[in-house]
C-alpha cells in the first residue's frame, strides 16, 4: 500500500484490521513460528496484513472476473495420494465465498486431481454450484441468480504444470490469484512438508502459476502458516534463520524447506485458513456489507463436509471437524470474534462515510 492511499485510509480501519491480525496469529496450538512469521511479513507492510490484501483484491476485481485460488495439500502421500488435509481447502471455500459476495467474481479453485471430488463437495458447503469454468462464468449474467464456482485440476509434474499456468491465464485472464496453505518449491526445485520432509512429487506446482501471474501484472497473495508455503519466499531469509528446518532439510537436497516464490502479498496467520478468514473481514468492512463474511453455521458446515469428503487434520491425522489439532469450536471462535469486529466497523463506517459505501481507495 502506497503512502497516498495509506493516509486516504481512517485510522479506526488500521486499528480494526490490526485487531484481526492479531486475533488470527494467536499461538493456540503452541507451534512457535507464527510470531517470526507474522513480524518478519509485517515488516514489509506499512499497515496490517489482513487489510493489505482486502485492500489490494477491491482494486483489482470487477464483476464477472475469475479469481483462481490454490489450495490443498497431499498429506502422508507416502501412504496414499488420496490423504489430503483441510487446512486450505476450508479457507479456499471462505475466500471464494467472499470475493463473489464483494464483487461477483468467480472463484475457480485450483487443486490436486486426487482432491478435486473433495474440493467440490467443500465448496458447495460455501453456498455454491460447481459447474465448468466458463458456465461458472456465464453465471454472473443469468437474471435467474445462481452462484457458481469451478474446480480444477492442477498438474503436479513441471513440464504440464508450465503449459497449464499459461492456457490458464490466457483463457480466463484471472483478476487475482491466491494460494492458501500451498506447498512451494525450494531454490532447487523441492517441495518439503514443515516437518522437513520432501514430498516434491505428489504436489501441485502451483510455483510457476504464480511465476506467469506475475510477470502478467496479475495481482498475487500468499497465504500460510509454517514458512513452507507459496508466498513465504518474501521473507525467505528470516525463516532460513529462525524457523526449524528452514536452512537445512531431511532430504538431500539440503536447502531447507523455504520456498523462493514470491507473492505481491503475503497473509501469515496461525492456520492457514484463518488467514482467509481475516483477509474476508477485512473486505466485508471495506465493502460495507457484512454479509461478505461468512458466519459460525457456515463455518461449521464446511467443516463438516471436509470430513464427510475424508479430509484429514494435518496433525492429528484423524477424519474430523478439527484442523491442526485445534477443535471445530476454536474455529467457530474465531469467526465468531472477527464477526463482532466487522459489526463493529460498519457500525462506525457507517457513522463516519456513509454515503461513500465504504473505504476503498480510489485514485483521484
Amino acid at each position: 500500500m502506497t503512502n497516498n492511499e495509506l493516509k486516504n485510509l481512517p485510522e479506526i480501519l488500521i486499528k480494526i484490521s490490526e485487531s484481526i491480525d492479531q486475533l488470527i496469529s494467536i499461538d493456540i496450538p503452541c507451534r512457535g513460528v507464527i510470531r517470526t512469521l507474522y513480524r518478519a511479513a509485517r515488516e514489509k507492510s506499512n499497515v496490517p496484513l489482513t487489510l493489505d490484501a482486502a485492500q489490494a483484491l477491491a482494486r483489482s476485481i470487477k464483476a464477472g472476473d475469475p479469481v483462481f485460488i490454490a489450495t490443498g495439500w497431499p498429506d502422508r502421500p507416502w501412504i496414499s495420494t488420496q490423504i489430503g488435509e483441510n487446512d486450505g481447502p476450508v479457507g479456499a471455500a471462505v475466500l471464494a465465498r467472499a470475493v463473489h459476495q464483494a464483487f461477483g467474481a468467480v472463484p475457480i479453485i485450483l487443486i490436486e486431481q486426487e482432491l478435486v471430488t473433495a474440493m467440490e463437495s467443500v465448496i458447495q458447503a460455501a453456498g455454491f454450484k460447481v459447474l465448468k469454468p466458463e458456465e461458472a462464468i456465464k453465471a454472473v449474467g443469468s437474471k435467474a441468480p445462481i452462484h457458481a464456482a469451478s474446480v480444477l485440476s492442477f498438474p503436479t509434474g513441471l513440464h504440464e504444470a508450465a503449459e497449464v499456468s499459461t492456457q490458464l491465464i490466457q483463457k480466463y485472464r484471472p483478476a487475482a490469484i491466491i494460494s492458501i496453505e500451498k506447498g512451494g518449491m525450494n531454490e532447487k526445485g523441492y517441495i518439503h512438508s514443515v516437518r522437513g520432509k520432501e514430498t516434491t512429487e505428489h504436489v501441485a506446482k502451483i510455483d510457476l502459476l504464480m511465476r506467469d501471474a506475475k510477470s502478467s501484472g496479475i495481482l498475487t497473495i500468499g497465504i500460510g502458516d509454517g514458512g513452507n508455503e507459496i508466498g513465504m519466499g518474501n521473507i525467505r531469509e528470516e525463516i532460513q534463520k529462525r524457523i526449524p528446518f528452514g536452512d537445512r532439510c531431511n532430504c538431500p537436497c539440503g536447502q531447507g524447506i523455504v520456498p523462493v516464490t514470491e507473492t505481491d502479498l503475503l497473509v501469515t496467520a496461525t492456520i492457514s485458513n484463518w488467514g482467509a478468514y481475516g483477509i474476508a473481514a477485512c473486505l466485508a468492512i471495506l465493502m460495507g456489507k457484512f454479509e461478505i463474511f461468512h458466519d459460525e453455521s457456515i463455518e461449521c458446515g464446511i467443516l463438516q463436509r471436509c470430513a464427510d469428503a475424508g479430509l484429514i487434520d494435518g496433525v492429528s491425522g484423524y477424519v474430523g471437524k478439527s484442523v491442526d489439532g485445534v477443535p471445530e469450536l476454536v474455529h467457530a471462535s474465531i469467526v465468531n470474534i472477527l464477526a463482532e469486529m466487522v459489526k463493529k466497523g460498519l457500525q462506525i463506517s457507517g457513522k463516519m462515510d456513509r454515503d461513500r459505501g465504504g473505504w476503498i481507495y480510489e485514485e483521484q
